[in-house]
Formats: structure tokens, sequence, C-alpha cells
């Protein structure tokens, strides 16, 4: 019988090689993230969207998080879960290609719905990989560094496509193209690393449609009904945990109510072209990125997240503030105006989120025992999605029916709760 094309690697190799083509796959992300970080800006600008439909694009987006608790279902019953990934995420980020054939909003938004949703289902496959490749000591250190070369392309790619959308905004209808390309490269090499990750484990005989050959009702069912009783199992079991995610909820709860007044504020309230955006969004926003996520891995570490959350929570405050600020001067001229206003907060926001992001990515792996990391993760994933239900829509609502500066407000308080709550974890843990 054909077995995996890498054969048991040691622990020094296996880690060397599963961060050189995390690099590699690393490299091949920054470039779709730097398209589509500005993707509500370009549903609003050049494809005329309403601000419903971008809050409708955001809304999608994030209960796309929900599939996530189904993906560790499908990946761990295929016969090569390193194919089956491959096939989901080549469908999922391929479907970018498509955009250019329609010009209307709705098409735009169910496109990019899709590739989140294909996102959504391999996520916890990455906290696998990460558990299994990468040493406790290294962990945090490589996985910030390869996130570090994915922002530094990320705001090269982010900053030359607003350039390019101001000279010609229906530049999107190649930029998403080529985003579709490199998706579906970058899933390539995430692939190999899941080869390496179940090197000896899996049979790696049979086309990729062999993987769907035992479908059957009972399999539906199972996948529909087993990660929502997994999930339920998780949280009542290990409480620690389950507060983890409450205070990790509310700091989403800020971010989503906030997602959808950004771009309107941009747009409608500041006036502001792709170039300054792309700058704020892209080039600033993940240049703090950059220089700060080293640091935050060694900060984090590898022990109890609750400390290090704590304080980005806290230090997010500062962005509703700033956008309050930034409102106030929006009829100002000279240096300290609005537009540097938003370039500041979007570096404050690249710093914290720089923090967040390992957070969110690696937090769930300190809860967990060592054969259900994916299970946790999904878990942590899923109530993403659950957030998603609500929270953007709350935030329109709040812009709608009060004012923008009440949804500011809104996700300042959020994320003051999120932060304490999180201290008050550490304390507890801490004192026992």
């Amino acid at each position: 019988m054909q077995r995996l094309s890498y054969p048991s690697l040691g622990v020094e190799k296996k880690e060397k090689k599963t961060f050189f083509l995390h690099l590699i796959s690393q490299f091949f992300n920054g470039i779709v993230t730097g398209i589509i970080v500005i993707q509500e800006i370009i549903l609003k600008k050049s494809l005329s969207g309403t601000n419903f439909e971008v809050t409708i694009l955001i809304y999608l987006t994030s209960i796309s998080f929900l599939f996530s608790i189904y993906g560790t279902e499908i990946i761990d019953r295929a016969n090569n879960r390193s194919k089956i990934i491959f096939l989901i995420g080549a469908l999922g980020r391929g479907s970018l290609i498509l955009i250019p054939l329609f010009s209307n909003p709705w098409f735009y938004i169910a496109i990019i719905t899709i590739m989140f949703i294909a996102d959504a289902l391999l996520m916890p496959s990455w906290n696998y990989i990460f558990r299994h490749n990468y040493t406790l000591q290294n962990r945090s250190k490589y996985y910030s560094y390869a996130s570090s070369l994915s922002t530094l392309v990320l705001l090269v790619t982010s900053t030359v496509a607003g350039f390019l959308l101001d000279a010609n905004n229906n530049i999107y209808k190649i930029l998403y193209p080529v985003a579709g390309l490199f998706g579906i490269l970058y899933y390539y090499e995430m692939s190999k690393i899941m080869k390496i990750a179940d090197s000896g484990k899996f049979d790696s005989t049979g086309s990729n449609l062999d993987q769907f050959k035992n479908i059957n009702f009972r399999l539906f069912r199972d996948i529909a009904i087993l990660p929502v009783r997994n999930m339920i199992k998780i949280c009542k079991e290990n409480k620690k945990f389950f507060v983890f995610e409450i205070n990790f909820f509310l700091y989403g709860m800020a971010f989503m109510v906030l997602s959808p007044a950004i771009p309107i504020f941009l747009v409608d309230y500041l006036n502001l072209t792709y170039t300054p955006i792309s700058l704020a969004k892209g080039l600033i926003f993940h240049s703090a990125l950059i220089l700060v996520t080293p640091i935050m891995g060694r900060f984090m570490g590898s022990g109890n997240p609750t400390k290090f959350c704590s304080i980005i929570f806290y230090t997010l405050i500062l962005v509703p503030v700033l956008f309050l600020v930034a409102n106030y001067l929006k009829s100002s001229s000279g240096f300290f105006d609005s537009t540097f206003i938003i370039y500041l907060v979007f570096f404050v926001f690249g710093f914290a989120m720089s923090g967040v992001t390992l957070a969110w990515n690696i937090g769930s792996i300190f809860y967990a025992p060592h054969n259900m990391v994916a299970s946790y993760q999904a878990v942590h994933i899923t109530f993403t999605g659950i957030r998603g239900l609500f929270a953007p829509l709350l935030g329109y609502l709040v812009i709608r029916f009060v004012s923008i500066e009440a949804n500011f407000i809104l996700s300042g308080f959020l994320f003051f709760l999120a932060g304490t709550g999180m201290l008050i974890d550490y304390k507890k843990s801490h004192s026992s």
C-alpha cells in the first residue's frame, strides 16, 4: 500500500521543514489578504454598495466561522487529510476568479462569503499542525515569524492595490483573480504541511473524489450533530476554557459591532479615497503588526493567555476613542487633522491586533489536551461565528437608529468588559 511521500521525520527536521513550508504559504497568503483587506471599501466605492450591503458582507463573513466546527469532522473522516484540505481550500479561494463576471454587489458578497466559509472549515486544522509539527518552546516564535512575513507581503500588496484602485476603480476585476490563483497556491503549501503532520498515519491512495466514496445519510447526520455535542461537552468539562471563551466573546462582540462602522465612517463621514484608506488599513496597520508580532509572540509565550489578553483588550479601547477624535476633527485642516488621526488609529489597532491574532490562533492550545487541539480551536472559532449572528447587525442598527458615535462608545465599553473579564480570570487562576 502506498504511503505519504514524507517519511517519518525527526523532531528537529520536521520542525524546520514545516517552518520552511509555512513561510512559503504565508507569502502567498499575504498577497491574498492584501487584496481582501479592503473588501468592504471595494464594495462601497467600486460597486456602489449601500451601508446595508456592507453590513451584510461583514455579517456573512462573520457567521462563516460557524462552519469551522464541522471542518474537523469532515477532515478527520477523510482518507487523506492533505488532499481534502487542498480541495476545499482551492475551491474557496479559487472562487475569487469569478468576481469579474458580474458587477453586482450581491454576487460579490456571495463569492467573498464562499471563500470565508471554505477558510473557516479548514482553520481548526492549523492548530493540529502547529501543535504536532512545532515544539512547545518554538511554537509561538515560528508562528509569529511566519505571520510577520505574511503581514509584510500584505502591506505591500494592499498599498499597491489602493493606488491602482484610485487610478481605476474597476481594477478589482484583475486583483481578485490574482488573489484566487495565489490562494490556491497557499492551500497547496499548507496541504504539504499536513502531510508532514500525518506522516505514516494515513493512506494516500485514491483520487480526491475517493474522499467522498463513503458519504451517506448517517455521515451527514453525524457531521451535523456530533460537533455540536462535542462543543457542549468541552465547555461543560473544561470550565476554565469556557470562561476564557466568554471573555473572548466580549472582545469579539466589540470588534464586530465596530466593523460596519469603519468603512461607513471612512467613506461617508471623512470622504477618504482609496489611497489613504489602503495606507491606513494596509501599510500602517500591518506595519504595526510586523514590528510588534515577534515581540508579542515572546511576551505571550505558551502559558496562561489571560493576562496577555487583558492588556491587549484594554489597549483596544483606544481605537473607538480615537475614531471619536477623528470625527471631532473632520472639519479641521493642518497636520493634526482627521486623516492623521485615522493613521494613528490604525497604528494602535495594528499594535493591539498583533496580540489578538496570536491569542485567537493559538490561545486555545493552552487549555486543550494533546489529542483535542483541533476540536478546541473549532469551538473557539465557532464562538466567533455565534457572535457574528448578531454583533455586526447590532453595530449597524446602532448607527442607523442612534449615531455612529454611539457605535464607537458601545464597542469601547465591550472592549473594557473583555479586558476586565480576562484580568479577573487571571487573578483567580493565580490565587487558587
